[in-house]
């Protein structure tokens, strides 16, 4: 039986029950066993992300004194403190918690976001919803559950985060403030979520509008530390992070902040709710056209309609990152040289200009990583068309398999290129102005953005490999990216084998600029690529189609 058998049959005998939450407990093991693979693996990331840094700390600054240089670098550096915050502790744990403590709530709340929008409008979107409706399950029963499971895992990240730091020479007081502050931040944006997910009438536009108020979130936080205006930092649920100030003054008061916020939106999502039908929003989707227009006459003119707004809002997110790392490209070096261990480093990779090219390879490296995330979003959005039964009607037409399924490939290909050259655009940019040297690095910044390419497209050619092979585990793309990220971040500090990292395709890409560049890596990409997603295609012609 499918999992939403077994809960419909685990709900049926509570028809008597009339309370709004019932069977609140079948749909939270539902949403458990949904994200059995999932769930683990964030808050693994998110729980070794805060090790991780705490460990290259420990090794690059041992002493109080290297830390404090460090620290009065950190505080002299506007750019660094826009994206960072200030230091306030010189302590191990104290440059921990300003090195993670944002980065990880930013984090946490996409999970949430992603969560609760999962369980309650994905579901509605596709129908599995209303059946679970027609059991005794009450009204309220889906978001409950699904901020639930925002709950625990959130709580999850918290215990982990204060059971880690510890063990690598941090208090356990500090790192259980900067768990908790990670956890309640992350709870506000769940709530935001599940107001969202009422408002909007597809998941698409609910994870966008809260994962949009996350990123003002982060800006007006950025704001408020760079201009020093210290009411603005009051004013965003980033900013409430940070004003905890986990291993220095430890506020634990300001922890009530988020979580009374998130009780407030949670308790608005349950009365939107109740005043809405099921799968409506409270914003109507905007009527279309009464006539086709002529770039709706093929599947290539049906996937840019699909995929055309994000890849708008990916590529501006990627001019305006691209923007950030090149504004501070050069201030890197008087901040690294604090450490003693960093400077020899530094002389070995070429002095100060190998440093900033070093930095910005390393930028460039891990926009390749999110670049994957749009990938296979927008290949797996080929299995979203197939399971909503949206692809059957198309396929019926003269239209064929591979001709539909391979709009969403090239959808994904060259949306991935456009959105990595707007990164190096903007990095281009910013970096030239700084050094005045606009044509110099612009193209070797959206040269060095572009190299990422082929291992991105070894990423989706994997999703596309899957979605023609075992459709019902497409998903598991997910975790091919999630591996090839920690392979990525942690690997090094794990001193894992060059086998192991070998695994991932990224770790195959030329560090450029700065690095020698060679094709061999890239076609011998590009090549597996390609296989894969040939693989991928004929499978799907000789297949049925799967709905669900």
């Amino acid at each position: 039986m499918s999992d939403y058998a077994l809960a419909n049959a685990a709900a049926r005998p509570r028809a008597r029950q009339a309370s709004p939450f019932a069977g609140t407990r079948v749909l939270l093991r539902l949403a458990a066993r949904r994200d059995r693979i999932m769930l683990p693996v964030w808050v693994y990331a998110l729980i070794a992300s805060s090790a991780s840094t705490a460990y290259s700390f420990k090794g690059l600054y041992a002493t109080e004194a290297s830390r404090e240089q460090f620290a009065a670098t950190i505080n002299a550096t506007p750019s660094t403190i826009a994206i960072y915050g200030r230091v306030s502790s010189t302590s191990l744990g104290g440059i921990t918690a300003w090195r993670i403590a944002v980065l990880a709530a930013t984090l946490a709340g996409v999970m949430s976001i992603l969560l609760v929008v999962r369980h309650t409008r994905a579901e509605e979107q596709t129908g599995r919803q209303e059946l679970l409706g027609a059991t005794a399950t009450g009204h309220r029963a889906p978001l409950a559950a699904a901020l639930s499971v925002a709950l625990v895992a959130n709580l999850g990240v918290a215990l982990g985060t204060s059971v880690a730091l510890p063990f690598l020479g941090c208090s356990f007081r500090g790192a259980f403030a900067l768990g908790l502050a990670i956890a309640c931040c992350a709870c506000f944006f769940a709530g935001l979520a599940a107001v969202t997910a009422q408002i909007c009438e597809s998941s698409r536009a609910a994870n966008g509008v809260a994962c949009a108020a996350l990123g003002v979130s982060f800006l007006a936080r950025a704001a408020a530390d760079a201009s020093g205006y210290g009411w603005l930092m009051w004013c965003t649920p980033l900013g409430w992070v940070e004003r905890v100030d986990a291993y220095g003054a430890e506020r634990w008061w300001v922890l009530v902040l988020p979580l009374v916020c998130g009780l407030a939106l949670a308790y608005a999502a349950f009365r939107l709710a109740a005043g809405r039908d099921l799968g409506a929003g409270l914003l109507a989707t905007r009527t279309g056209a009464a006539h086709a227009g002529p770039d709706l006459r093929g599947p290539f003119g049906l996937a840019w309609r699909l995929h055309r707004g994000a890849l708008l809002g990916w590529s501006t997110g990627f001019l305006l990152g691209g923007l950030v790392i090149g504004y501070i490209a050069n201030d890197i070096g008087g901040v690294l040289t604090s450490s003693a261990k960093l400077v020899q480093i530094i002389n070995e990779m070429g002095g100060q200009q190998g440093l900033v090219d070093a930095y910005l390879a390393t930028c460039l490296g891990i926009f390749g990583l999110i670049a994957a995330v749009y990938a296979v979003q927008t290949t797996l959005r080929a299995r979203g068309e197939e399971s909503a039964g949206r692809a059957e009607p198309l396929l019926a037409t003269p239209i064929g398999r591979i001709r539909w399924a391979a709009t969403h490939v090239v959808a994904a290909l060259l949306g991935t290129a456009v959105v990595l050259a707007a990164g190096g655009l903007g990095a281009g940019i910013a970096h030239g102005l700084r050094t005045h040297d606009v044509s110099g690095q612009l193209p070797r910044l959206i040269g060095g953005a572009l190299a990422q390419w082929p291992a991105v497209a070894v990423v989706a050619a994997i999703a596309a490999a899957l979605f023609g092979l075992l459709p019902r585990y497409a998903a598991a793309a997910w975790g091919a990216l999630t591996v090839f990220l920690l392979l990525g971040q942690l690997g090094p500090a794990l001193k894992l084998s060059q086998a192991v990292m070998d695994v991932s395709p990224f770790t195959h890409v030329p560090k450029v600029p700065g690095g020698a560049f060679t094709w061999v890596p890239l076609g011998w990409l590009a090549l597996l690529g390609g296989v894969l997603i040939a693989l991928g295609l004929a499978a799907f012609r000789r297949r049925d189609l799967q709905l669900g």
